[in-house]
Parts: structure tokens; C-alpha cells; sequence
């Protein structure tokens, strides 16, 4: 096994020099650029400032002989040959991804509750999509207005988009999607979009908050925390109606494998044989936080929720600057 560094950000990965040295970032979570994947746009360009790469076959064409010679790489391509020191930027800003528009194919469909199916959507091998944890796509299809969906899988290289689409009283689109669609299903999706995604160069604790399937983002930045093996504190608390709408037990299983993340769920129309929080959730997180200023929060769900919650922590000491939220509006026009 050789270890790889970024000496940009100081982040380390191992790789058994088997794959490509970009494939492996990019399964610890690391966010290094990349395009096509297969050696011809340069996007994945680092320099190696210690160890040794090599090639299967010859140069790439993305690379020149004399971008070699000054210990240049393509990381999509080379493989670690030793233990490497390199330097790359790592994204870390939305304005650094590029947005398109892919076809992509319904790989699964799972009813994960009375009103909220995951979808799987399948990119085609030879494209890929990059993107922020937090982000969203559009999601297409001719006879419908695009609409919205928060990716709740956290960045990855195995083409594979996991959506959670709940059910809207009146929405044409969701019900088609509960309705109608089957896997192998051909669609097309744009993004990704939207400057929700998580902040990690931050050493502050973090606050997730969501509602309903506001959980779908807030997935995707706890799986990349995992990914990266962050030690940040980070405490989730979502927000729903009643039991049945803890649609995944993924945050209690978090919280019990990892010192670091903390769950409260929040019910705001209990039974009498719920022992858990009830009422609001942001007051939840009012009642156990005296003081927010130190604290990054992210909030996820209905607008109400959002707007309320930020009123309300500003007012107990939290920094604007530190609230970063993605409001779903629930509208037929397809917009978020």
C-alpha cells in the first residue's frame, strides 16, 4: 500500500497502486477535479512533488512529454509506483464545477415509505458528474417541467445518482415518479446546481438540520464527512410529522458508529408512545445550544422551517455567515 498526499490541503488516501490514482481520491471522498476521465482534457492535471508514478501503455494525450519531464500527471491515468507527495486544487467551490446536461437510466426504484420513493439513477460509463456534497440536479423529462432533487449520495466515481422524491398532493411529476416510472427508465438530468454544499475546510462544529426529505442533502454531506474521516462534530436533527416519516435509519447508525456524529429526531405530530422530541425541530436545537455563536449550520426542508430557524439562531448568537440553507418549494413549476 503507498500513501498519497495533497500538499495543498494536507489530506492523505492509501492506493494499492491497482487503480488510478484519481479513482482512489475520489472513493476517500477527496474532491480533486476531473472531466472525462479517460486521459484527454487535462482536467485532473497535478504535480508530483515526491514518489513516482507510471502509465499503462503510453502518454496520455492530455499530457505532453515535456508536462512529464517537469513532473506533471495526469491523475486519471497513473497509477502510484511509491508512496507520492503531489499538488493539486481540490474543489471547494461551486463556481469550479461545471454544469451539464447527461441522459441517464433508472437503475432502482425502493418505496422507502408511504410517500417517499429513492430513486437510483445511472450515469452512462463514459461520462461522469461531479459535484459538491449538498448539491442538486434538475431532473428531465419531455412531458413535464423540470424539477428539483437534492442528491443525497456523497460525491463518488461509480456514476450512480441516489435521489429521495416525495410524494406532492397535486405534483404531476412526483406522481409519475410514484406512479409510473420503472427502472430502465431513460431520462435526463442537468447540474449539478445550487451553492448548498458543505463548507470542510472549516474546523467549527456543524448543525444539520432537516426536514422531511430536506434529509436527502444532509445524507450526502454525512456520508462524505464519513468518506473523509472528518473529526469535526457533527450533530443531526431532523425534523418530521410522525414516525413513519424516518424514512432511513442511516442517522442512528451513524451516531452509533462514530464518536463524533450526534442524532436527535424531532416529531412535530407525535403518538402518545413516542418517547423522542417533540414539536419544532429548530427549537430543538434552540434548547441544546445556549450559544451558537462557534457553530456552522446547514438547513434543509420547507421554507417556513428554514426561515424561522435562521431568525431564531441569529437571535441566540449565530454568525449569518455561518447558515447556509437549501429551502424546497414545493411548486408545479418545477423549480426548488
Amino acid at each position: 500500500m503507498f500513501t498519497i498526499e495533497n500538499q495543498v490541503t494536507g489530506k492523505v488516501f492509501r492506493t494499492d497502486g491497482d487503480s488510478a490514482i484519481l479513482d482512489d481520491a475520489l472513493i476517500h471522498g477527496l474532491n480533486f477535479p476531473y472531466g472525462c476521465q479517460k486521459g484527454f482534457c487535462g482536467k485532473c492535471k497535478a504535480t508530483i512533488i515526491e514518489g513516482e508514478v507510471g502509465y499503462e501503455g503510453g502518454i496520455p494525450n492530455g499530457i505532453t512529454p515535456e508536462e512529464v519531464a517537469d513532473g506533471m500527471a495526469l491523475l486519471c491515468q497513473c497509477r502510484a509506483k511509491s508512496d507520492v507527495a503531489l499538488v493539486i486544487d481540490e474543489l471547494n467551490s461551486v463556481a469550479d464545477i461545471e454544469v451539464r446536461t447527461l441522459p441517464c437510466k433508472v437503475q432502482s426504484i425502493e418505496r422507502l415509505n408511504h410517500d417517499v420513493t429513492q430513486i437510483f439513477l445511472k450515469i452512462p460509463n463514459a461520462e461522469s458528474l461531479q459535484y459538491l456534497a449538498g448539491q442538486y440536479i434538475d431532473l428531465i423529462h419531455p412531458d413535464f417541467e423540470p424539477r428539483a432533487f437534492s442528491i443525497a449520495n456523497a460525491p463518488g466515481n461509480d456514476g450512480l445518482i441516489d435521489l429521495h422524491v416525495r410524494l406532492i398532493e397535486g405534483g404531476k411529476f412526483t406522481n409519475f415518479i410514484f406512479n409510473q416510472l420503472r427502472e430502465k427508465s431513460l431520462l435526463q438530468l442537468e447540474g449539478p446546481k445550487g451553492d448548498f454544499f458543505f463548507r470542510e475546510d472549516s474546523k467549527k462544529p456543524v448543525i444539520l438540520m432537516a426536514g422531511g426529505t430536506g434529509f436527502a442533502p444532509i445524507k450526502s454531506i454525512v456520508e462524505h464527512a464519513i468518506a473523509t474521516k472528518l473529526d469535526r462534530s457533527i450533530y443531526i436533527y431532523w425534523g418530521v410529522r410522525n414516525e413513519v416519516d424516518l424514512y432511513m435509519d442511516l442517522p442512528q447508525q451513524w451516531a452509533n458508529e462514530n464518536d463524533n456524529i450526534h442524532f436527535v429526531p424531532v416529531l412535530s405530530q407525535s403518538n402518545e408512545d413516542w418517547q423522542g422530541r417533540k414539536g419544532f425541530v429548530h427549537k430543538s436545537i434552540l434548547r441544546d445550544f445556549e450559544d451558537l455563536t462557534g457553530y456552522e449550520i446547514y438547513a434543509c426542508g420547507p421554507p417556513e422551517m428554514v426561515k424561522s430557524a435562521a431568525k431564531s439562531f441569529v437571535e441566540q448568537g449565530m454568525i449569518q455567515d455561518n447558515f447556509f440553507s437549501d429551502a424546497f418549494v414545493f411548486a408545479f413549476t418545477g423549480k426548488k
